[in-house]
């Protein structure tokens, strides 16, 4: 059993993925190192100097600890989205047991363990249940759920399994603009990238609103670090809506693996009857499936999003503290 610096868990990166792109069930964007770094760096108001990073045999364990309660929290905690368990479901539970064992023997007392990102009733859901017998405690709550397009028979059977209605919808959103172009911009300078992304948002009517994620700085810096690490590996997909030499919306999201996904879209408030949202969606889930992505994820549950999905994912989290010493 490895326990890893965070500067350490840096240079094993490539290790760590190939390990979330094994954990069946995962959010693989979500649970791999980009979003996990981003957000114990940026969202956590008081990130562990000494992060509980645990490694064994292709086994991973990332936790950001909080004394002096004891309380472990996934690097990323805002919305849980990733699994902060990655690789073989049983050998990394185990490795779990034994972690926790060790390291409540050290603090003469037991930890707590905030478990997010858990497919309902998925391989590491009952791994995890094994563990109900040598637990002080045991709780399972709801967590984030997420939206999920298939496009491993591509678009046009996409589009073939949606309703008559919305697939009207879809044409009327396909029909030309005049002047209209969309343009991919993802290899594009990344602070030329987000000044575009800032100026759209700036623009819409949730700025104008307050209810802006980007205007919640953390945040807006979270998103900053994704695009930066996004652009560097190659894996940022971002279009924009231009007409007349102005950027009215944009479509921003990313690679892991064979999956896409989304992070922002937004459009200026000037623009809403063009219907770009629409628009750019349908563009990028084209092109995402003209580039072999198998798997759309759109993220988070929304109302709006059921008509575009193909699965409805409920996800779980655990709070499980073992019996310590």
């Amino acid at each position: 059993m490895n326990r890893l610096t965070l500067a350490e868990f840096r240079n094993r990166v490539e290790e760590y993925s190939a390990a979330v792109a094994a954990t069946p069930g995962a959010c693989e964007f979500c649970s791999g190192a980009l979003w996990q770094l981003a957000a114990l760096e940026h969202l956590h108001t008081a990130p562990a100097d000494d992060p509980f990073i645990v490694e064994q045999d292709g086994a991973w364990l990332l936790f950001s600890p909080r004394e002096p309660s004891g309380i472990h929290f996934p690097f990323e905690a805002s919305w849980m989205f990733g699994c902060p368990l990655a690789g073989d479901p049983a050998a990394t539970v185990a490795l779990l047991r034994e972690a926790s064992d060790l390291a409540a023997a050290e603090r003469g007392g037991p930890l707590a363990f905030f478990i997010g990102g858990l497919l309902s009733e998925g391989p590491v859901h009952r791994a995890l249940r094994t563990l109900i017998p040598v637990s002080r405690c045991w709780r399972e709550y709801p967590g984030m759920d997420v939206m999920r397009i298939d496009l491993g028979e591509g678009a046009g059977a996409w589009r073939e399994r949606r309703s008559k209605k919305f697939r009207r919808s879809l044409r009327e959103a396909s029909e030309p603009v005049p002047g209209l172009e969309i343009l991919d911009l993802s290899k594009e300078d990344p602070d030329a990238l987000f000044a575009i992304l800032l100026g759209i948002q700036r623009d819409s009517y949730k700025w104008r609103e307050g209810t802006d994620i980007f205007q919640i700085p953390e945040y807006a810096a979270f998103y900053r670090a994704l695009l930066e690490g996004l652009h560097a590996a190659g894996d940022l997909r971002m279009l924009v809506a231009r007409r007349d030499g102005v950027d009215l919306a944009h479509i921003f999201g990313g690679v892991a693996g064979t999956t896409y996904r989304g992070l922002q879209m937004s459009y200026r408030e000037s623009a809403r009857d063009l219907g770009l949202g629409n628009r750019l969606q349908i563009e990028n889930l084209r092109r995402c499936a003209d580039e072999g992505i198998l798997t759309y994820d759109l993220g988070m549950h929304a109302p709006y999003k059921e008509r575009w999905a193909d699965r409805w994912e409920k996800r779980i989290g655990v709070l499980w503290v073992g019996r310590g010493s």
